[in-house]
């Protein structure tokens, strides 16, 4: 039951430190574009950080230089999967260099030694090794965790925006513009990437780079699949409308059937919550008085 506790009560301080880096990532990203200026994509260190977020962000960026120079392989494994998942989730969090993340990985494992140590008196070498690496992976864990919200978010609105494509289409809209009266009246993941992809397009890259870099980009399959057929439509000339209901059509019965899959598992989710927290209430309420009793010397 302690061991419950701590690794709870660890799990939250982590939880919090990681959290609290990449708010204090947004809201300087946030800052940086209402000012009108732009923030260095190739560091995370900012102009504008003050405070425990800039030590922070310092002795994490000094860790991973120092990791980076001294190329281990398998750090480079774990830098390149950091900047994979830094890379599908976008702004902010692609301004991080993925050996800046290791080294953020680095301090919330020492941040997690520290935590038991000093609040539950905890010294046995083998707990803390558990709890450090515990807290080294957790960064790793969080964003992998965001990037499939991420994922998720694009595939239940993937089969209306090509819905609205296929409409705009079909009355006579070229693809482009179908696509900026979407971009100028929805919100989401997907209209994110989307966005990006048409400045990508105002920039002077081609439709179809600008949509296989959406692809690469993103790296979720569903979606690399209907911006391959779209590529594919564009490179042979021929009307995209009759591609977009297809997959239109498809992904709205894929999104069906997740739905019922999701719903076909909702019992079982449901044994955790009655096993830790109703049946013991029930079984309190049922043989507390009983036992009451029987330690009070009254027999029945």
């Amino acid at each position: 039951m302690l061991l419950l506790v701590i690794t709870l009560c660890v799990f939250i301080f982590i939880s919090f430190i990681v959290y609290a880096v990449f708010a204090y990532l947004k809201e300087t990203k946030l800052k940086k574009r209402l000012k009108g200026k732009f923030a260095d994509a190739s560091s995370v260190e900012m102009a504008e950080q003050k405070g425990p977020m800039k030590t922070m962000f310092t002795f994490a960026s000094t860790i991973g230089n120092f990791l980076e120079r001294m190329r281990i392989p398998v750090l480079a494994q774990l830098a390149d999967s950091a900047k994979l998942n830094l890379s599908i989730l976008g702004e902010p969090y692609i301004n991080i260099k993925p050996y800046t993340f290791i080294g953020l990985q680095l301090l919330a494992s020492i941040a997690s030694v520290v935590f038991l140590m000093a609040l539950f008196s905890v010294y046995n070498p083998v707990g803390l090794v558990i709890f450090a690496v515990l807290g080294f992976f957790f960064p790793t864990l969080w964003i992998k965790e965001k990037v499939k919200a991420k994922h998720k978010a694009i595939f239940k609105q993937l089969p209306y925006v090509l819905d609205l494509l296929t409409l705009m289409v079909e009355a006579g809209l070229d693809f482009g513009a179908a696509l900026n009266k979407i971009l100028e009246s929805e919100k989401g993941d997907l209209i994110t990437e989307f966005s990006i992809t048409q400045q990508e397009m105002k920039l002077g890259k081609s439709r179809e780079s600008a949509l296989i870099a959406m692809s690469d980009r993103v790296n979720y399959l569903q979606l690399s699949t209907v911006l391959n057929a779209l590529v594919l439509a564009f490179k042979t000339g021929g009307s995209i409308a009759p591609t977009l209901r297809i997959l239109s059509e498809q992904f709205r019965v894929e999104r069906s059937q997740l739905a019922e899959k999701m719903a076909g598992q909702a019992p079982l989710k449901l044994m955790g919550p009655l096993i830790l927290f109703i049946f013991p209430t029930i079984f309190i309420i049922l043989f507390g008085p009983i036992v009451l009793s029987f330690i009070g010397g009254r027999y029945w």
